[in-house]
């Protein structure tokens, strides 16, 4: 977070700060955002796209599931009622979070049910997977596949009621299909039953569709990493939307509630924690739906004079105004942006104007005078977001919104002069 300074509090004291900031803003690096990238590429990726569908009559959910290759469980969480028989428009849930950004191999997060394979470090497409009921949890931990087979041979384990082998055929509960963990007992198989996939009803192994399990088979090696995690929240970051996911997962094991305060504290380990719509968290707490949702950023688009600004990040709604990434916006403005030491501070310039932000505080000093902001600057990742309207209302500009086409419309009056730097038009 921002430091705040005691020296703001009283208007003697503020030009007495804004000479030494004066000194010291050129000594600091410009304003890239190179460091909001870094911060932002941590985040899983945020991949694929939900669709909608016009179930009719009694179309069985389940056979909708499958043909859309997601599972009848998360087609229930991501839409509210009894989804059994009727006439609906269902949000097939298929955009995804990936666990992590960058690994190899497999990555299962068992409170999503669903199986990750990545392909040179990224995630290449994900299957929903059957884990294990309580008292019998599919364990979490790095592992590896330590064998496969095609056709295989089920041996009953001691909890079975089947005392002899099952042969391959339709009876075996492995399907055709087995890629056993290096932990014993534990394995990636097809099963007979596809009806329950997406749920936790097994002995502890993870149970694919048929057709899911052949693909990831041959995708699969010995020696292979699989890691296993239970992860009910996962944050994404989606660079051509610039917008951060979050994706709230039901709890099959039971650990306990997830709570605002668990969200934003999870967040500092990205810099977001100041940032963040905490609005927009508390509502995705209210049901574990696993549909991602918008948390910082947005897909919104600002268009200054009729231009597009490219961000990194897109401006992200706070009370009645939007923060947004510092550089291109002034830049956009026709202004500069120079930060003060250990990034106390940003001050804008254009022309003879003076923009002093303090982050984390409402109060700013506008050519020698406090004003009291809607949204108080942030730190995110060490990059500055500023309020976007106050910056371009106290330029001199104005702002409108189209919502409908989700653009943020900016009208500035200043135009640049080859002869005499930045002018009124």
């Amino acid at each position: 977070m921002w430091n705040r300074r005691a020296v703001m509090r009283t208007r003697a004291e503020f030009v007495v700060l804004l000479v030494m900031v004066g000194l010291v803003v050129s000594e600091v690096p410009g304003l890239g955002q190179e460091a909001l990238a870094r911060s932002l590429a941590r985040l899983g990726p945020v991949f694929g796209a939900s669709e909608l569908y016009p179930r009719e009559g009694k179309e069985d959910i389940y056979e909708v599931a499958r043909r859309f290759g997601v599972s009848a469980s998360a087609i229930f969480n991501a839409n509210r009622g009894d989804l059994l028989i009727g006439d609906e428009l269902l949000l097939i849930p298929k955009r995804h979070i990936a666990p992590a950004p960058w690994t190899q191999g497999a990555v299962v997060n068992l409170a999503e049910r669903s199986l990750y394979l990545y392909e040179e470090g990224r995630p290449a497409t994900t299957f929903p997977v059957t884990i294990g009921m309580r008292g019998w949890e599919t364990p979490t931990g790095e592992f590896e596949i330590a064998n496969k087979a095609k056709n295989p041979t089920w041996f009953p384990p001691d909890w079975a009621t089947e005392e002899e082998p099952v042969p391959p055929g339709p009876g075996n509960p492995l399907g055709d299909r087995w890629m056993g963990l290096s932990q014993k007992g534990y394995g990636i198989h097809a099963t007979n039953a596809p009806w329950t996939v997406g749920r936790y009803l097994s002995h502890g192994c993870m149970r694919m569709y048929p057709e899911h399990a052949h693909e990831l088979y041959e995708l699969v090696r010995v020696g292979m990493p699989v890691v296993i995690v239970y992860r009910r929240i996962v944050f994404g970051f989606r660079p051509d939307e610039g917008a951060v996911y979050m994706a709230y997962y039901p709890d099959p094991y039971r650990f306990g509630q997830v709570r605002p305060e668990h969200v934003r504290e999870a967040l500092e380990e990205y810099g977001l924690e100041d940032a963040v719509d905490m609005r927009a968290v508390r509502e995705a707490l209210e049901r574990p739906s696993g549909v991602p949702i918008v948390i910082v950023g947005s897909r919104e688009k600002v268009l200054v004079n009729g231009k597009q600004v490219e961000f990194a990040l897109g401006p992200t709604r706070v009370g009645g105004d939007w923060l947004a990434p510092a550089g291109p916006l002034v830049a956009a403005l026709g202004a500069s942006a120079e930060l003060g030491p250990r990034t106390n501070y940003v001050m804008v310039k254009r022309g003879n104007q003076r923009l002093f932000f303090s982050p984390g505080d409402r109060d700013a000093i506008v050519n020698g005078r406090m004003v009291r902001l809607e949204a108080a600057p942030q730190l995110l990742g060490g990059y500055p977001l500023i309020p976007l309207k106050a910056t371009v209302t106290l330029l001199g500009g104005s702002v409108g919104w189209d919502e409908a086409a989700g653009e943020i419309l900016v009208w500035d009056g200043w135009r640049r002069s080859g002869i005499s730097g930045l002018e009124p038009r």
